[in-house]
């Protein structure tokens, strides 16, 4: 029989890929939590497809990265076709500058077993599924959650948050009555999960037509995804049936009915929830923003929330902070999150212009293009999608820096480096919580003598990468890295980095204890 606590500092609804992450990366924070899914089983068939570099880093924090990202299908890139079946643009694989490549192709299921099996390496984190969640009730000092057991039982557990993981129809959402705000788009699609597809290449075809667009993306397991706009007078039955199903990929390959993993009729939502907390309950992922799917964003933005609430909640929890620090979880992650919901929204009117204003804007675009590459592949390879930066929050300084390229309230770049003879990657030297960098030798003097192993009760960890020929009393991380390049803005200051990897501020090695008392006041710890 089951084992429910009492009492827990953190519960989390939903076992999706933003609720696995959250309680993993609470777990590496130090944090007990317990996940609770309704449905009975975990998801056996494939949703999400693309795992981006910034959701690989986060799986980074766990030990993911070695484990399941390693297995994915690196992506090299898209080709976007017209109706003629000419190549209008190309563009390739991107750089890696945050570690891992930028586009993984995966198999939502097995990347879900695989975070599973992680959570059954710590102590500090369960799942349980058939497990659904009737009530919250907020008291002073807990929330009470109640919940039906997969015997029918009604058990209760005390904890101090919950983080609503539970779906772009989130019954939590739902009982707290945020709305949420934004668009649904007319044209559904169909979905085609296949496997033995005669397509072994690792890049994405986009059709742009005006007849029906459709796309094709690799997908592991030799497999390929197919997705069809539905065109005015069909209805969900009838491009379901088989026949139609086989009519469609005929241009592609021939269906053996074993090789068809899933189909299924999808409707794009651009919808963001209005408020993100309710006092101790927090949304992410789905019930708190859905996207299309044509940048490939939707569950990579469950994972920057992920991301974003854990070490937060953990500094709550573990490191005094105040509780207000919380509110900064939608001020930081709110603009982001709509950015990249019209960033998709951008991408589908490329994808499938189906007027003819519309395709006629495009042909006219694309051509105008053609003697300006560099400007073509900005815009096919969504070099405008938002850095991930952000313009308000837990930050020192922002805003205030006197020369270009500086980092703060900038995820850093994660370049490899060197220490003893061994390559590692830069996350992996710093640790799991906060961290110092330095670059110069007053800096690495600075480091050489703090004697704060923590911060807000997380880890502070420290790096030196010497910048040229400076030397220092600590253990020097050396590299090569073109990465690295990124951070010398910062050579003759030490960088603060949150959990999350965002540079929290810069500080002059003379004035580090200021600082970081500077920064920690911010807190309200």
């Amino acid at each position: 029989m089951a084992h429910y606590p009492a009492k827990i500092p953190v519960v989390i609804v939903g076992a999706g890929p933003t609720g696995l992450t959250t309680g993993l990366l609470l777990a590496r924070y130090g944090v007990q939590s317990i996940i609770l899914e309704r449905s009975d089983v975990p998801l056996d068939i494939p949703r999400a497809i693309v795992l981006d570099d910034e959701g690989a880093r986060t799986f980074q924090v766990f030990g993911a990265d070695e484990s399941y990202v390693s297995q994915t299908v690196e992506g090299n890139g898209a080709e976007y076709v017209d109706d003629a079946g000419r190549q209008f643009g190309r563009v390739g694989a991107g750089p890696e500058t945050y570690g891992f490549a930028k586009r993984h192709f995966i198999n939502q299921p097995e990347m879900e077993t695989a975070l599973r099996e992680k959570i059954e390496e710590t102590p500090l984190c369960d799942v349980h599924f058939s497990c659904e969640v009737m009530a919250m009730n907020e008291h002073p000092g807990h929330i009470a959650v109640s919940f039906t057991d997969p015997e029918g039982a009604t058990r209760t557990i005390q904890a101090q948050y919950v983080v609503a993981a539970d779906g772009g129809r989130s019954p939590t959402r739902e009982r707290l009555g945020i709305e949420m705000k934004g668009s649904t788009y007319v044209q559904d699609w169909i979905v085609i999960d296949t496997l033995n597809d005669p397509d072994q290449c690792n890049y994405s075809h986009f059709y742009c037509s005006n007849e029906r667009p459709h796309v094709s993306v690799p997908a592991p397991n030799g497999g390929r995804r197919y997705e069809f706009m539905l065109l005015p007078g069909e209805t969900h039955a009838g491009v379901l049936e088989d026949a139609f199903v086989a009519e469609l990929l005929k241009p592609f390959r021939s269906l053996d009915p074993q090789d068809l993993i899933r189909k299924t009729i999808y409707t794009f939502h651009a919808r963001i929830a209005d408020r993100w907390r309710e006092g101790r309950i927090l949304l992410a992922g789905d019930a708190a923003h859905l996207t299309p799917p044509f940048a490939g964003q939707g569950m990579n933005a469950g994972l920057r929330d992920a991301a974003n609430v854990s070490w937060k909640l953990a500094a709550v929890i573990s490191g005094g902070a105040s509780p207000d620090i919380l509110d900064t979880y939608y001020e930081e992650r709110r603009d982001p999150a709509w950015a990249m919901i019209q960033l998709a929204v951008v991408m589908g009117d490329i994808v499938m212009p189906i007027g003819a204003d519309q395709l006629a804007f495009r042909q006219q675009l694309m051509e105008a293009l053609a003697p300006f590459p560099a400007v073509q592949d900005y815009l096919l390879h969504m070099k405008f999608k938002p850095c991930p930066r952000f313009d308000a929050g837990l930050f020192s300084g922002l805003g205030e820096a006197a020369f270009e390229g500086a980092l703060v309230g900038e995820m850093i770049p994660q370049p490899d480096v060197t220490v003893n003879g061994n390559p590692v990657k830069l996350d992996t030297l710093i640790g799991p919580g906060f961290a110092l960098i330095a670059q110069d030798e007053a800096g690495a003097t600075a480091l050489a003598a703090l004697e704060d192993k923590e911060f807000l009760g997380l880890p502070l960890g420290r790096a030196f990468i010497p910048y040229r020929d400076a030397t220092g009393p600590m253990p020097m991380a050396v590299t090569e890295d073109v990465r690295v390049k990124l951070l010398r803005s910062h050579r003759d200051e030490v960088l603060l980095v949150r959990p999350d990897r965002y540079a929290a501020a810069a500080i002059a090695p003379e004035r580090l204890a200021e600082g970081l008392a500077a920064y920690r006041a911010m807190f309200g710890s």
